[in-house]
């Protein structure tokens, strides 16, 4: 057979690339973007000594607390000044961009904004965990589970998107 026929047949077989998700991917991505959502109600924060009789608390937890030792009357718009508020954020808006619009290369980005977040002492996590280091005389390490949790999450997102094609 000659060989511009066989290329212009596969050719004809082949899909073309819309830069949107699969299903598969879109499963896989809304699991992942599931599973750093349930960091926020999951109790994985380890506080030595125990507070209040409660050794792991959740991140609504801390900033049910935050927010009480602030102002009680403050709104819930304080959550986005909890550790890793802001990740929560671009979680949620990962989530819309799946459901809604859900191009790779969006969700792409979503992902990179997200590990940007997640950068040690960056933005408003870091004056939280900076706050947080003057106002505890406890040295508990519990957001460092949160942490890589949610880094795996942001990375396994940004995987999918990089990776998943329609074929």
């Amino acid at each position: 057979m000659d060989p511009s026929v066989e290329k212009s047949i596969n050719l004809a077989y082949r899909q073309v690339d819309t830069g949107r998700l699969s299903r598969r991917g879109k499963g896989i991505t809304l699991t992942f973007i599931a599973i750093g959502l349930l960091t926020f109600v999951a109790p994985l924060v380890k506080l030595d000594p125990p507070v209040h009789g409660q050794q792991y608390r959740s991140v609504l937890d801390i900033a049910q607390q935050l927010q009480a030792t602030l102002h009680p009357e403050t709104p819930l718009a304080l959550l986005l000044f909890v550790p890793f508020g802001l990740v929560y954020l671009t979680l949620l808006v990962a989530l819309a961009a799946v459901l809604v619009i859900p191009f790779r290369k969006a969700l792409l980005w979503i992902s990179f904004v997200g590990l940007f977040f997640l950068y040690p002492f960056r933005g408003l996590y870091g004056i939280v965990k900076m706050a947080a280091l003057f106002q505890s005389s406890s040295h508990s390490s519990g957001l460092t589970t949160v942490w890589v949790v949610l880094g795996i999450a942001m990375l396994a997102i940004a995987g999918v998107a990089w990776t998943d094609t329609t074929t």
